[in-house]
């Protein structure tokens, strides 16, 4: 065995509530071409059959089988994955996903050939439903075209599922998900691209991100909420440990996502969105994460959100309205064109 396959490499895959899933998931993790793998996969106390449909798969000797005693979210089924792990490099698969078969052996090789602690890849979106096929891919070609990061890195998608990690990056700096609060990503994301010095891309989408009705993504509810928690979290790493340039990135990655939620957050959630905003914008101003607006959404949120509360706020409103209107126009558009 040479020294790229005898490097163990820990997948983690939380579980909870996957049963139509779970299966091919796990089904494009064992058939990776890179055989050298732990499979963790936590079950977080689902309520429909996941576990049982889990138990064909345990008879692959690579899996192991962990489970919660009580439901604790997406952010503690990874943390705990990351304790248990024992592996050279550390990865994590969401259990409604599907990989492409050449994706761990093209990040190994393409650490041990860089010496990068962190290989970030792309993804593409595939509809429930629908099936995927892997790409035609040689993962020695995709380690000797990898493209070395600097504060780009920044720039790219928070996604945890987007990263192949050296194990004692984790271990030594300590970094795991905040628990209790959705899109945990954000301070994972940015704590390790501020504590790693190597970092590199691979140029292709390797990750199949399954959309599904029920996402995260296309929530409107208190669940948004969440998210000015989670970036206060990565303004004090920022503030702390970042430059002037990444300043300015999470500025527009923050007015980008204010722009998202105050559009679309459900009407009786407006108020208190608002009001959260407002505070991010003061905090951002007190610690110097200002820059000027490089796109007209971030101009027009950033404006309103300095205005008067009152005023503010009914500003919003006129906004979503004309954007709900313009939602519709398009759409009836697109039907009348079909239709004719």
């Amino acid at each position: 065995m040479n020294r790229v396959h005898s490097l163990l490499v820990s997948v983690i895959v939380p579980v909870y509530n996957v049963e139509k899933y779970i299966d091919a998931c796990l089904d494009s993790i064992r058939q990776q071409s890179h055989p050298n793998l732990e499979i963790l996969v936590v079950e977080d106390c689902s309520t429909d059959r996941s576990l049982k449909a889990l138990q064909p798969h345990l008879l692959d000797e690579r899996i192991r089988l962990i489970q919660h005693e009580q439901n604790g979210g997406l952010s503690a089924a990874r943390n705990t994955g990351i304790e248990v792990a024992s592996g050279d490099y550390i990865m994590f698969v969401d259990s409604d996903d599907v990989v492409d078969r050449q994706l761990v052996e093209a990040c190994i090789n393409s650490a041990i050939l860089s010496g990068a602690d962190l290989v970030t890849y792309g993804f593409a979106t595939f509809d429930d439903g629908k099936s995927t096929s892997d790409g035609q891919f040689a993962a020695a070609d995709l380690a000797r075209q990898a493209v070395v990061l600097g504060d780009e890195y920044f720039q790219l998608q928070n996604f945890a599922w987007l990263k192949f990690i050296h194990a004692r990056v984790l271990r030594s700096m300590d970094i795991q998900f905040p628990v209790g609060l959705y899109y945990e990503d954000w301070p994972f994301h940015w704590h390790l691209g501020l504590v790693t010095t190597s970092k590199i891309q691979l140029n292709a989408k390797l990750y199949h991100y399954r959309q599904r009705g029920t996402s995260i993504t296309g929530s409107t509810g208190r669940k948004l909420l969440d998210i000015f928690t989670v970036q206060e979290l990565v303004m004090e790493l920022v503030v702390d440990q970042g430059s002037k340039l990444l300043h300015g990135i999470l500025e527009g990655k923050i007015r980008d996502s204010h722009w998202s939620v105050l559009t679309r957050i459900d009407d009786n959630l407006l108020g208190i969105a608002l009001d959260k905003a407002q505070s991010a914008d003061k905090i951002m101003r007190a610690n110097g994460v200002v820059s000027a607006p490089r796109n007209w959404r971030r101009y027009v949120i950033s404006s309103i959100v300095r205005l008067p509360r009152s005023i503010s706020l009914m500003v919003l409103r006129i906004l979503r309205m004309m954007l709900r209107k313009a939602v519709a126009a398009r759409r009836k558009s697109l039907t009348t064109t079909t239709c004719s």
